[in-house]
């Protein structure tokens, strides 16, 4: 197979580069037209036709003979060999995906839903260039160049407002200009399909009732809400939710006052040790968390800790004090000083300079940090995964351990443990821990944003 693609790989770059020699060398006699690119196609008789028209005027018998010099001719061969590679790139695993879509639905669907998209984007963008050129923009114009055909004949019929030409406006349909269309609105619509198809697949899952299969179409036939059902009547889903939410809020509030207040010394105390602290808590940032694994069960074991959710807050907390005390002590060190200098000279105190001056200038900051150590034990599986499933001494024979589980444990076992697999209720459970996510990056975007350029300062 790959002897093929090979052979074929350098039958193509063999075409490629001779049609752009003959067209060159078309160009120097003058001919620039779409004929002498079709010529340029024929293999050897492109040039030999070329070769024997007379020179345009003012081209030398020099100019020709460089277009194949050493020089001139590695370096179109190199650029060429890399367009050609870039295209196979391209085309290769394209070609293969149309051929495994014949015979998978799901697989049809994403096809037809990605060129479905990007048809759109490329009408609509061509009828709103179009239209620009005739001078007419706004948010109007994009809305009708969405209506397909109808928006272009609407803006052909419309009387120019500007003076343009004639060739202006049939430039916005050439090929080069479609072939920049397309690679740009393909991008966004493999972006779009990437990102909005798996969440209508979670979606189409919830609602499918799948116990031991895997649906290979986005949406069911017969929508139910039995998974929702199960999980709710059959599980202990709600004890898990309200675990994991206890975890988060301890981890978003203590986590996040705690680092806050560490953040705020190192930025604007002066101190023995200093330099080396910082040090130490990055060197500490380096080691992953189950490197200590084993440490953390025998510290969890003698305070009596295992089996207990809320107890894991210790571990997110101190686990997160490195990387966020560095991001929030960089934000408060771009905080001028001289803020503080002058509200010490109108009697305010460090904890008034704290609370009224630092604090709202560091919003920003804090609710990056305060999200981002919310979210952290919706996601985590590893630690209470290890710690969780304990059983308390003197437990009675019918304990049931799954009380004590997070979202992440629980809703693990629907596709990984026979004795609970419930494709659907899994996708189910996600779609409802994405809730309070959602919600908190909906109401904070504005400081999210801000908070995240923030952490790209140098601190």
């Amino acid at each position: 197979m790959l002897n093929y693609i090979l052979i074929a790989y350098i039958i193509i770059l063999a075409l490629v580069i001779h049609q752009n020699v003959a067209f060159d060398l078309a160009k120097k006699k003058g001919r620039e037209d779409v004929k002498a690119r079709f010529i340029a196609l024929i293999p050897v008789y492109g040039l030999l036709y070329f070769n024997k028209l007379a020179h345009a005027p003012g081209v030398t018998d020099k100019e020709i003979k460089n277009l194949f010099s050493f020089e001139v001719m590695a370096k179109r061969i190199l650029l060429d060999a890399f367009i050609v590679l870039l295209g196979f790139i391209i085309v290769i695993p394209l070609s293969v995906l149309l051929y495994i879509s014949l015979s998978n639905n799901l697989l049809q669907t994403l096809l037809g839903s990605f060129a479905f998209i990007l048809l759109f984007l490329i009408h609509q963008g061509t009828v709103v260039d179009y239209a620009s050129k005739k001078g007419y923009e706004g948010l109007q114009v994009g809305l009708i160049a969405m209506i397909p055909i109808y928006g272009f004949i609407h803006y052909k019929r419309k009387e120019k407002r500007r003076n343009v030409s004639k060739q202006a406006l049939r430039n916005v349909f050439s090929f080069k200009n479609f072939v920049g269309r397309a690679l740009v609105y393909g991008e966004i619509s493999l972006v779009a399909i990437i990102v909005i198809v798996p969440v209508i697949y979670i979606f189409g899952m919830a609602f499918a009732n799948l116990r031991s299969s895997i649906p290979n179409q986005l949406w069911p036939e017969d929508p139910s809400f039995e998974a929702f059902k199960y999980l709710f009547n059959e599980t202990n889903y709600l004890k898990w939710y309200w675990n994991t939410l206890k975890i988060a809020l301890i981890n978003m509030f203590v986590g996040t006052i705690l680092i806050t207040g560490a953040a705020y010394v190192f930025a604007r105390f002066q101190f023995k040790g200093k330099k080396a602290g910082l040090l130490t808590i990055l060197v500490l940032q380096a080691f992953p968390s189950f490197m200590g694994l084993i440490a953390m069960y025998v510290l969890f074991w003698k305070f009596g800790l295992l089996g207990k959710p809320t107890a894991l807050s210790i571990l997110y907390i101190g686990g997160s004090i490195p990387g966020n005390l560095w991001l929030i002590k960089g934000f408060l060190t771009q905080i001028p000083k001289d803020l503080d200098e002058s509200a010490m000279i109108d009697g305010a105190n460090k904890l008034q300079i704290f609370f009224r001056i630092i604090l709202p200038l560091a919003v920003p900051i804090l609710t990056f940090v305060a999200v981002s150590m919310f979210m952290g034990p919706w996601m985590d599986y590893m630690l209470p995964g290890y710690l969780l499933q304990f059983y308390p001494e003197g437990a009675p024979v019918d304990y049931d351990v799954t009380t004590q589980w997070t979202l992440a444990v629980g809703l693990f076992k629907f596709i990984n443990d026979l004795n609970y697999q419930h494709y659907s209720a899994f996708a189910a459970g996600a779609l409802i821990v994405g809730i309070p996510i959602a919600t908190l990056y909906m109401v904070f975007q504005r400081y999210l944003i801000e908070g995240i350029m923030a952490g790209a300062t140098k601190g």
